[in-house]
């Protein structure tokens, strides 16, 4: 018998939350220092994305998926208020970013394999960028360049300036993808726990980033919880969950089961060992 998919309707890249904010005194609530503006970026910056390759690591390196977002994915999400396009990397992206037709003064190049890059990051080296009037900024890993000086690139790239950040931590291999994998999924549950969503043996707890769950969720050891997942208020996660794709209605208890592209609708409990797959409860 042929089942049919449960439509969820959950929203495509669901995520609603910068992984790194503004940083804030421990003794005051506000900030010391009044956040800088941050429009002009917007309104001047071409942010251009390069599908990296790392054949040893996978033959579609870009399409990885990272706390299940795709590489290119999360370094769009550090420009996503600006103009972007993706091109793949290759020998001669000078070339390649003459040729688009733009209107934008600065053009801002990031690669996916340095997908710890966020908004913050990225805001801070285009204040670093204006404020030093450089036509050309080369970074530890990308670069920027005023849109008007493409044309003089040998002249601008003899002359340059560099500029390092932290969260351009460059993936070259197995182990830099495992420390990039478990930086990224310590910021997610610190992110919920923030939230107050009570989260027990942190190590053996792994949450996908469009993941939403809402304050007062408590989740026990070894559960995992992926895809574009909904987790209501009241909700109880016993140990040994599995749940893709799916959403929890309030005040439910779910104890070790699968649940994939389900829905359990509020006050039910799931007895250990049951699998959904296509089911509202």
């Amino acid at each position: 018998m042929e089942i049919e998919e449960l439509d969820l309707m959950i929203a495509e890249n669901q995520i609603s939350f910068d992984l790194e904010g503004e940083e804030e005194s421990s003794i005051f609530s506000k900030p010391l220092i009044k956040s800088k503006n941050f429009d002009w970026i917007k309104e001047e910056v071409l942010f251009v994305g390069v599908k990296a390759n790392h054949p040893s690591l996978s033959k579609n390196f870009s399409n990885m998926l990272l706390c299940g977002k795709k590489m290119i994915d999360w370094i769009m999400l550090a420009g996503r208020d600006c103009e972007n396009i993706i091109i793949d990397d290759c020998d001669d992206i000078i070339e390649k970013l003459i040729a688009i037709n733009t209107d934008k003064k600065i053009i801002a190049v990031f690669y996916s394999d340095t997908p710890l890059l966020d908004k913050v990051s990225f805001q801070k080296i285009c204040d670093y960028f204006s404020s030093s009037r450089c036509n050309y900024l080369k970074l530890n890993r990308g670069f920027l360049v005023r849109t008007e000086y493409l044309k003089f690139s040998n002249q601008f790239i003899q002359g340059e300036s560099f500029f390092e950040e932290k969260n351009l931590y460059i993936i070259e291999d197995s182990k830099d993808l495992s420390f990039v994998a478990n930086t990224m999924q310590n910021k997610i549950l610190n992110y919920h726990i923030s939230n107050g969503v009570i989260i027990y043996g942190q190590n053996t707890v792994f949450i996908d980033a469009d993941v939403e769950i809402e304050s007062g969720v408590i989740i026990y050891p070894n559960n995992i919880i992926c895809g574009q997942s909904i987790i209501e208020k009241g909700v109880t996660l016993e140990s040994g969950n599995i749940i893709k794709d799916s959403i929890i209605n309030e005040n439910c208890i779910i104890k070790s089961s699968y649940i994939e592209n389900s829905k359990i609708n509020n006050g039910k409990i799931i007895e250990p060992f049951s699998k959904l797959i296509n089911e509202e409860v």
